[in-house]
């Protein structure tokens, strides 16, 4: 946590678009986002990256099914 800036936003669009994160389109890399990437994680049965990192199979996998966001 504490990373922030447009990589962020993009991310918390993604997860915004997969119904999984419902804060705000800020920048910042919070709990709120660490929770939704977890979300994400879990309904997806993602196993490579810790609990709530947002690394490269989750990153794979989350663009993976958001190409137009």
């Amino acid at each position: 946590m504490g990373s922030s800036g447009h990589e962020v936003r993009q991310l918390q669009r993604r997860l915004a678009s997969v119904w999984v994160y419902f804060g705000r389109i800020d920048g910042r890399y919070d709990e709120e986002v660490r929770d939704a990437v977890a979300r994400y994680q879990s309904w997806l049965h993602i196993v490579g990256d810790p609990e709530g990192v947002y690394g490269p199979e989750t990153r794979r996998n989350l663009e993976g099914n958001t190409p137009d966001v």
